[in-house]
């Protein structure tokens, strides 16, 4: 009897382990519809079965996508990389906020990611500052592409934040639009990075990047 009192209760404590109560409570946070998936496909995986729990939540992720994609305005579909770097010379001269038209100062880095910030960004985010040579002083992310972000897009930002910071390096987000902003919020990322660090569009962000270049020498 006591064996089994001992397995069960480091059974107790394997599957408290493992369930990342942490990361539970942190996509409780996220936008609404994310959170019903969860719960739903949760509660179906404890009360029911493990396929019936996946396959419902499979579902409804694809059906939540679709609804989101179908809300784009056409300026996100026009966009063919999910995430890329922002150079001078490949930027379609018509754009007014190109940045061409901007002093880029040393040791700032400026990204953008257009489109939804969905699963399919994710990975990218997490690669970017690895495949620079060396860490940039100031990270500048532009999101005036970015009509949307669900939980996977705040979970992957808040280690992009987390790698920035063990790296040294000062993240900025320009051109947050008010749904992702209000997501942003929500989750509490705002929060834990500093509502300095996000602006309403990409000069202020620069402004506050120099500022920041100046006064740490």
């Amino acid at each position: 009897v006591a064996v089994v009192v001992v397995v069960a209760a480091v059974l107790v404590v394997v599957a408290w382990n493992i369930s990342e109560v942490d990361h539970f409570r942190a996509l409780l946070r996220a936008p609404r519809p994310d959170v019903l998936t969860l719960l739903t496909t949760f509660g179906l995986t404890v009360f029911m079965d493990l396929t019936v729990g996946v396959g419902v939540g499979v579902v409804l992720a694809a059906l939540l996508f679709m609804k989101r994609m179908s809300e784009l305005p056409a300026v996100a579909g026009l966009q063919q990389d999910v995430l890329s770097g922002v150079e001078r010379e490949s930027e379609d001269p018509r754009d007014p906020g190109r940045l061409a038209e901007r002093h880029i100062p040393a040791g700032v880095e400026v990204y953008e990611i257009n489109g939804p910030f969905f699963f399919g960004v994710a990975d990218k985010l997490k690669d970017t500052l690895r495949q620079l040579e060396r860490p940039p002083r100031v990270f500048i992310l532009r999101m005036r592409y970015v009509p949307h972000i669900d939980a996977t897009g705040l979970h992957a930002l808040e280690e992009f934040a987390e790698k920035c910071r063990r790296e040294g390096t000062v993240l900025l987000l320009g051109g947050v639009h008010a749904h992702p902003r209000q997501e942003l919020v929500r989750s509490g990322f705002i929060e834990r990075i500093g509502a300095a660090h996000v602006f309403d569009n990409l000069d202020d962000a620069l402004e506050c990047a120099t500022r920041w270049l100046e006064g740490s020498g």
